[in-house]
């Protein structure tokens, strides 16, 4: 355990220790400053309504709301029945149900049919998206769970709607700095080649490799853990932590989505997601340093990975996406398209969501990546390539 810490100290020192945990500090702050922004009513004459009267007003005339044609009809009534936030979001939700129709427009029937509507807009969706080839059966399943939703409360949970919003972009950010920090480990470096000497000296090759993996994964998870709880804890302490028991269909980004899910769970989801994708990338630059022992040329090779990640997500590639990017980090920390895009794999005959194989195939990967790196620094060993 010694040669451990000795490892994660030579990662972390205290500077760069407390030069992350500034960063992490600074984009939180910036990343809540930017969602509170976006609810200051502006006028002509400049903000009308602070954010704090708007969030404070929402909150107060959410408790037992829910959408329904009684909803509607009051809300037809009297616009500012509910407050400025909650009607807007209503009327948001209602737009999106009804294909761009206002509340004034819709008829009784209409009015009464919302969730039947919502049902069948989804299975309209279904059918049209003719390249993920769903079975009849499949498609029973989707409408089972799309119809099991006959309710939708509408308290406030705007705090969680904005951390799933800019959440996985923060992950992504994260992950790849931790991953940089990953890289000396195994990266040789001139200026340190005389203490690894000495280490494996004292400790012996293999139990240094041993303690410099056990490091990485170990340094990563908490640095993960504690910038997700610093993240976690300033975007949402202005908006309260009302609403984790809501359902994520309350926001019109997540409407249509068949995961029946409160906010907290879906906020739980997408931190183990981040956590796999984490999980991931230190394999990868485990693997990649191991093999070329450089940290410059392993450094490039995470570069051009993650490049060519990100112009493989900003082309719509069907196959692409199915067999390759729904496995790499891009896409895995683009939370809500998981929640959204319905999309299936058959393996051995069952038909498994791609939000649960997406986890399983990344861990694969990262298991293999892990083992093919081991049997590198095994074969080093026996050959005497120390460095």
């Amino acid at each position: 355990m010694k040669i451990t810490i000795l490892e994660c100290k030579r990662m972390i020192s205290r500077v760069i220790l407390l030069g992350f945990l500034v960063f992490v500090l600074v984009v939180s702050i910036y990343d809540s400053q930017r969602n509170l922004d976006r609810y200051n009513v502006r006028g002509v004459q400049g903000i009308t309504v602070t954010w704090q009267d708007n969030l404070s007003g929402a909150r107060n005339t959410s408790k037992g709301l829910y959408l329904d044609k009684e909803c509607m009809e009051s809300l037809r009534e009297d616009a500012n029945l509910y407050g400025y936030l909650n009607g807007d979001n209503i009327m948001e939700l209602i737009s999106s149900n009804y294909e761009g129709k206002s509340l004034d427009e819709l008829s009784d029937d209409e009015m009464e049919q919302f969730f039947q509507i919502r049902a069948e807009t989804i299975y309209e969706n279904l059918l049209q998206d003719t390249k993920k080839g769903y079975t009849n059966e499949e498609i029973a399943s989707f409408m089972d769970r799309a119809e099991s939703l006959s309710a939708l409360s509408m308290e406030y949970a705007e705090g969680w709607k904005a951390l799933a919003e800019k959440m996985g972009n923060f992950v992504f950010l994260i992950v790849i700095i931790i991953s940089v920090l990953v890289l000396p480990l195994f990266g040789r470096d001139p200026t340190v080649r005389m203490e690894e000497l000495i280490r494996s000296s004292r400790y012996g090759k293999r139990q240094l490799d041993m303690a410099r993996i056990i490091a990485a994964y170990m340094t990563a998870t908490v640095l993960y853990v504690c910038s997700m709880a610093i993240y976690f804890v300033i975007v949402m302490l202005p908006f309260g932590f009302d609403g984790a028991s809501q359902p994520i269909q309350s926001n019109v980004r997540t409407f249509f989505s068949l995961y029946n899910i409160t906010y907290l769970q879906q906020f739980l989801l997408n931190l183990l997601r981040g956590y796999v994708v984490l999980i991931f990338m230190i394999s990868l630059a485990l693997i990649v340093t191991i093999i070329l022992k450089n940290i410059l040329t392993g450094a490039s090779v995470v570069v051009f990975f993650l490049v060519m990640l990100v112009i493989f997500n900003q082309v719509y590639l069907y196959p692409v996406n199915h067999w390759f990017t729904n496995f790499m980090p891009v896409r895995m920390t683009d939370f809500r398209q998981y929640f959204l895009g319905n999309e299936l794999y058959r393996i051995c005959g069952f038909s498994i969501s791609c939000m649960s194989w997406s986890i399983i195939v990344s861990l694969i990967l990262s298991v293999t990546f892990l083992g093919v790196g081991l049997a590198v620094l095994y074969i080093n060993r026996k050959k005497g390539l120390s460095g």
